[in-house]
């Protein structure tokens, strides 16, 4: 046994001798003395040295005996002192039930000498009421005592006063107590209540017997696992831990469980030396590992692609962590290299982000040159349609180049879109003032507005407020891209139209008027939320906190109607909010998504579906692709439609190296369609 397992056996053993000052029996000694001694006071410190010394000469007694019969079974000062241990708890069980005297003793002391015969009995009642005789079988013995002390009393006083009134002593007839009767009853109940306890606490204790056979069992079990030894051992320690929890054993079986739990400990003793070298293998196979860990980070130094670079990164941390410990002259100097690298690939990954504003600025400069065609078409002159159907295909290829080019610094961006989207408005305005001259278009879109008309006056009866709304306000829509009609109808559909529109509306007005309490309320709502968003506390995890603000998002959106004249002012507020946070965290799209990805992967290895998640996440990240690949396409046709134009080599470079970029984003979305594929091999 090695030094520490007899420290700790003897710290045991010792918390078991001097825990208290006074044991529980020795408490229970006392306060029978208390209760039997008018002048325990007095003799208190005279009583307690008593107690000790009746207690300690009734354990060394037992433990002798005990001792005797166990000293040729055991091998070890431990299993000695498990030996020790168990005659402890059988002195225990012999002298008290330990849980049922510290309730036991909390309670006031009684007299009961000084009780009357009813009194006596009603105390006596009300004990029945506790099945577990155990706690009160000791005042029984003194409630009966005290009672018939009153009974011989009683007795000897109607003797006494027979013989004095003249009488001879052996004409004398006891008289029959009718409260004595009920008192044998009382008394025959609580020995059947006690058989039936006892027999209870028996079953008890061959449950325990079983129950700790199972305990051996699986000590015997742990030496033939395939575990880690930190593992085992720990297991071994709660396997000890359960084996005290348990309650008592029969007495005739605790010699031969004992013998059975002391050879197996006694063999994963055995079990623990041998694997102390396998531990320091175990030390050393960890060691290798996270050294080769550090040559992978390291050599993620050289690697181009940065994102890509702190993905991997991220994963052999995760690997680092999964790893078990090296020995401890080696542990800070292991960890520190591999740290050193991680700094350095962090600092690449920062200046990799400083890259993606330059790439902003380019992508203003090509949106510049896409305002400036947009406004040549807008003012350009068209005599018939094919000339304005070539020109409206052409704005339709700027605004689709439009979507295709990445964000431009946030203060361009309202600007650049405001001038953009004016120009393209401008040119289908022109469009629309074009076809709207057309005669043969007039007959058709009268009729066309007729069936609006239908449309509308079916729907000014609605309750149904937001979703009529919506279909009106897509009615409306489609009446201003219909064109006009005949100069005769002109002013009567309107009016009939205009009629149904209003009718809604006002009755809409009307109902609304009564929520402008409930808009109130929804400002100060979206003001705490906005309130929440700019105190947000951010933590280690940049995952979590974007999960954060991002359910603060969808309850701001969540929130329903505010004030008109407060509408803008708020909703100012809410993004300057969210802007300055997601500035905070300095974390662009890309590397959002990354780590929604990493996110998702280690949640679909996790879940008992992962093949049906494989699946599925594939066929998003395939779709992906797909619709990179098209965009690749309308770049490279379009390059040629940029060549032409003055001052377009910077624009030109700049659709390549979009072209460059999406085809990286497809070979990491095959990485990332690989890396799924490995779930299920």
């Amino acid at each position: 046994m090695s030094e520490k397992n007899i420290e700790n056996t003897e710290n045991t053993q010792n918390s078991v001798n001097e825990n208290k000052e006074l044991s529980t029996a020795e408490k229970l000694l006392l306060k029978i003395k208390q209760r039997q001694d008018p002048n325990f006071k007095e003799n208190e410190v005279k009583a307690k040295e008593e107690a000790k010394e009746e207690v300690k000469k009734e354990t060394e007694k037992i433990t002798e005996e005990v001792v005797e019969e166990t000293s040729d079974t055991v091998n070890s000062e431990d299993e000695m002192d498990n030996a020790k241990a168990e005659i402890v708890e059988e002195v225990a069980e012999n002298l008290t039930d330990e849980k049922e005297e510290k309730e036991d003793l909390k309670e006031e002391l009684v007299n009961y000498f000084e009780k009357t015969k009813e009194e006596l009995v009603d105390i006596f009642t009300n004990l029945l009421t506790v099945d577990n005789t155990n706690k009160y079988k000791n005042k029984v013995k003194e409630i009966r005592n005290a009672f018939y002390n009153i009974i011989n009393k009683e007795e000897e006083e109607r003797k006494a006063k027979f013989v004095e009134d003249g009488s001879k002593l052996e004409d004398y007839e006891p008289i029959k107590d009718a409260i004595e009767n009920k008192f044998k009853e009382l008394y025959q109940k609580f020995i059947d209540k006690k058989e039936t306890w006892e027999l209870k606490l028996k079953e008890e204790k061959k449950k325990n017997l079983e129950l700790k056979y199972e305990v051996i069992k699986e000590i015997q079990e742990l030496i033939n696992k395939p575990e880690t030894f930190n593992k085992t051992f720990n297991k071994f320690k709660e396997l000890q831990k359960k084996w005290n929890e348990i309650g008592l054993v029969p007495k005739d079986a605790v010699k031969k469980l004992l013998e059975e739990y002391n050879r197996q400990v006694h063999k994963f003793y055995e079990y623990v030396e041998v694997n102390k070298q396998l531990r320091e293998l175990d030390f050393k196979k960890n060691l290798d590992a996270k050294i080769k860990l550090c040559e992978q980070a390291e050599e993620l130094l050289l690697e181009s692609n940065y994102s890509k670079a702190k993905k991997q990164l991220q994963v052999l941390h995760k690997k680092w962590k999964e790893l078990g410990a090296v020995a401890n002259e080696h542990r800070e100097e292991i960890w520190a290299r591999f740290q050193a690298a991680t700094i350095k690939i962090n600092e690449k990954f920062s200046k990799y982000i400083e890259e993606v504003k330059a790439q902003q600025e380019k992508n203003l400069e090509a949106k510049q040159f896409l305002v400036q065609k947009a406004q040549e078409y807008a003012s350009g002159e068209y005599s018939d349609h094919k000339e304005w159907k070539e020109a409206s295909n052409q704005i339709i290829e700027l605004q689709k180049l439009w979507r295709k080019i990445g964000y431009v610094p946030k203060e361009h961006n309202n600007e650049i879109y405001t001038k953009f989207k004016t120009a393209c408005d401008n040119f289908f305005a022109r469009i629309r003032e074009f076809y709207d001259e057309s005669d043969k278009h007039r007959d058709d879109n009268y009729q066309k507005k007729l069936d609006l008309c239908t449309q509308a006056e079916s729907l000014q009866n609605s309750n149904e407020w937001n979703t009529t709304t919506e279909i009106y306000k897509q009615i409306q829509e489609d009446w201003k891209k219909i064109g006009p009609v005949p100069r005769k109808y002109s002013d009567e559909i309107w009016k009939r139209f205009r009629k149904a529109c209003n009718t809604f509306f006002d009755r809409k007005k009307e109902h609304f008027m009564g929520k402008k309490n409930e808009e109130k309320q929804n400002l100060e709502l979206k003001q705490e939320i906005i309130r929440k968003i700019q105190e947000f506390e951010f933590s280690d995890n940049q995952m979590e906190d974007l999960k954060a603000l991002k359910e603060l998002q969808n309850q701001f959106m969540a929130v329903g109607y505010v004030p008109f004249k407060n509408k803008d002012e708020i909703y100012e507020q809410f993004h300057n909010a969210i802007d300055t946070q997601l500035g905070k965290l300095n974390v662009t799209r890309e590397k959002q998504n990354e780590l929604k990805f990493t996110e998702n992967l280690e949640y679909i290895k996790n879940s008992p579906n992962s093949d049906k998640l494989v699946y599925n996440e594939i066929s998003k990240i395939q779709h992906q692709i797909d619709k990179l690949n098209d965009d690749i396409k309308v770049w490279e046709n379009n390059i040629g439609f940029f060549a032409s134009s003055k001052n377009s080599e910077s624009m030109i470079k700049n659709i390549k190296d979009k072209i460059e970029a999406a085809k990286n984003k497809v070979a990491k979305f095959k990485e990332q369609i690989e890396e799924l594929a490995k779930i299920n091999e």
